[in-house]
């Protein structure tokens, strides 16, 4: 059946489905909701959460009144739920919303709530309606093509289309899910709550069982590969000699297993994870240093040039005239130059950023491909520069600290290392929340510390004030503290800068000519300022758990006590359970666990949602159960060869196309 065959899809409406990417009937039947609004039953004024859609029964106590200023209308009608509490209806840029408003008028008003510090709790631009109304999928779409259009399409396809079973049932009864006719209805057209979770778990269990048959295909092809088998046993204790410190036991640990890999003819694929400032970067430094002793060359891939100019610096330490950097930013001179530097091997150690990347650059004799920050760099982009080796060794690493569990689900197509040590001497950073009367006061003893040799940065989320929110800019809290410190220099950093911009401010900043660095999360990966002793992150509440732990992990560095302070704004409870976790841990990998308990393994790996449908969207509606319970489904499935096992290989195969588009990052 063709989309031409579904009741009411025209020739026009297959163009404009074919934008969305929906040019089957199967890709229309599993053009999922990307959100749902949930109009299935009231909720009390009392129990509103900021920033939660929610339905309300409300009676109209007043008519509207209107507010205008600088060119935005604000409509605003007050009433009282069921229970007595005051609620306000709010709409902005809507004058027709005034009309045929009055006191004593009963309605279900669906909105977003938001619980400001005074006055009555809001929902803000709701619709009204005399009933509920369900739970509303809501679909990602374009102009000429309503949320209607596709509701409509969708239900004329599922009510034509013969739906054929994907998963055995064997599967499914193990695991309480639905068939797959009975799953697509409900993520469509749910009827209840309880009845769309389970069909979104039968969806999520599906993908990821994909998904970890093809990592496990995946990993057993690169292990029937022959690789280069280097003299690495023999090198690490060279190695050792060139360090100026003692290794922790976990760092040994670590060295040795790459060692085993690197001296075994099966290609290396190791990813190792370690908390900020656990030691990762002299284990890829050891890589680089065994592929160098072979005659080969190594590559070590930074996610900016910040960290890349970084790495370069410990490159010389240990190579000498034998390393060179690649940048986008450079001129076209040095470009030349470093491109026949790679290809003749005089450079046997390089790094640097997506630079690295380009069909241009050509490697004489490629050994080892190092990922620093490996989920900046998707599987996709890793197998392309493997493409400029002979089957070069692969170690990627991450300072972004997932739970084990968690980490050898997702990863499969590696090995994993954990360094779970930090090095001796380390003081824990003390971490303290500020709230807006204290702020004023810390900025100043900020400014204190920095004639003493102290310095600072100071976290905004925003880079300035026309993006909407006061106050938690770059260029307003630059401007604001400015008077605070009286004659201590400031510096500012931002994505919007040049590279030649940013090279300058860090070299003001690490020199300590400029003690206080007010900055984006630009510096949260790798920056290493060895005096750098305070961390002020400005609205905390709008981090995530990991982002705070990342730039918590910039101060601390050197001998002195660091300290992080989380300035907060707005004490909601979720925010606040986050901020909690913080004060109670420094251990990255105790905070990644409550990140998981709070978030989801989907938000923890960042994984992008906003209309734009990935291959690992699995993860957003996957518990970590399901996640554990898919991949040892997965493993039974590849190493029993059944008729029915290799139909789902298969699938697996179809569906990510030799693994091309598994990319976590």
């Amino acid at each position: 059946m063709e989309l031409a065959d579904i009741k009411g899809i025209g020739p026009k409406r297959i163009e404009l489905l074919k934008d969305l990417g929906i040019s089957s009937l199967s890709d229309l039947l599993t053009y999922y909701p990307s959100s749902y609004l949930d109009y299935s039953a009231c909720t009390p004024v009392s129990e509103l959460e900021d920033g939660v859609f929610a339905s309300v029964q409300v009676t109209l106590t007043s008519g509207p009144s209107w507010y205008s200023r600088k060119g935005l209308t604000t409509v605003s009608v007050y009433g009282r739920d069921p229970a007595g509490k005051r609620v306000a209806l709010r709409w902005f840029n809507q004058p027709y919303r005034s009309r045929g408003l009055e006191a004593g008028q009963t309605y279900i008003a669906s909105g977003r709530a938001h619980i400001g510090d005074k006055g009555a709790p809001a929902l803000l631009n709701p619709s009204l309606a005399k009933e509920l109304r369900g739970i509303v999928p809501v679909y990602a779409t374009l102009k000429g093509l309503t949320q209607g259009n596709l509701r409509d399409g969708i239900r004329a396809a599922l009510e034509a289309a013969t739906i054929d079973e994907t998963l055995p049932a064997s599967l499914l009864q193990k695991h309480g899910l639905p068939g797959r006719k009975d799953a697509l209805w409900e993520l469509h057209f749910p009827t209840d709550r309880q009845k769309l979770d389970t069909a979104r778990r039968r969806r999520a269990y599906e993908d990821a069982l994909y998904y970890f048959l093809a990592s496990q295909e995946l990993k057993a092809e690169r292990k029937r590969k022959n690789g280069i088998a280097f003299s690495a046993r023999d090198a690490l204790s060279e190695y050792l000699k060139t360090l100026p410190f003692t290794p922790t036991d976990a760092q040994m640990r670590v060295l040795q297993e790459v060692a085993r890999d690197m001296a075994s003819p099966v290609p290396m694929n190791r990813m190792i994870e370690g908390d900020v400032g656990s030691g990762k970067t002299s284990i890829a430094l050891f890589a680089l240093y065994v592929a160098a002793r072979d005659g080969r060359q190594g590559v070590l891939l930074a996610p900016t040039e910040i960290l890349a100019r970084q790495h370069y610096e410990a490159l010389k330490s240990l190579f000498g005239g034998r390393c060179g950097l690649l940048l986008g930013s450079e001129t076209q001179k040095e470009k030349r130059e470093a491109l026949q530097n790679i290809e003749s091997g005089a450079w046997q150690a390089i790094t640097g950023t997506h630079a690295l990347f380009s069909q241009n650059v050509r490697f004489r004799d490629l050994g080892v491909v190092v990922c620093d920050e490996q989920h900046r760099f998707g599987v996709q982009q890793r197998s392309a520069m493997e493409q400029k080796g002979r089957r070069p060794d692969v170690l990627v690493m991450s300072a972004t600290p997932i739970p084990r569990t968690l980490a050898l689900i997702l990863y499969g197509d590696l090995d994993l290392s954990v360094i779970d040590q930090l090095p001796a001497g380390r003081k824990p950073i003390k971490t303290h929340l500020v709230g807006p009367a204290k702020r004023r006061d810390m900025y100043k003893y900020l400014a204190a510390r920095a004639k003493d040799g102290e310095q600072s940065y100071v976290v905004c989320p925003l880079i300035e004030k026309t993006e909407g929110l006061e106050g938690l800019s770059v260029d307003e809290v630059y401007d604001e503290i400015r008077g605070l410190v009286g004659d201590v220099l400031l510096a500012k950093l931002h994505g919007r800068m040049t590279e030649s911009e940013k090279q300058a401010v860090m070299a003001k900043f690490h020199s300590g000519a400029a003690p206080i660095l007010i900055s984006t999360t630009v510096i949260e990966v790798g920056v290493h300022v060895p005096q750098a002793a305070h961390m002020v992150i400005e609205g905390a509440e709008r981090f995530g758990l990991s982002a705070m732990h990342q730039l918590r992990g910039r101060v601390g560095r050197g001998d002195q006590q660091a300290h992080c302070y989380l300035v907060v704004y707005e004490q909601k409870k979720t925010a606040m359970e986050r901020l909690q976790a913080m004060l109670d841990t420094t251990d990255g990998f105790r905070i990644a666990e409550r990140d998981l308990q709070l978030r989801g393994a989907g938000d923890l790996m960042g994984i992008r949602q906003a209309g734009e449908e990935r291959e690992d969207s699995f993860l957003k509606d996957c518990p970590v159960s399901l996640l554990e319970a898919a991949s040892v489904d997965a493993t039974e499935v590849y190493s029993l060869p059944t008729l029915e096992n290799e139909q789902l290989m298969e699938a697996a195969r179809r569906r990510y196309r030799g693994m091309e588009r598994i990319a976590l990052n």
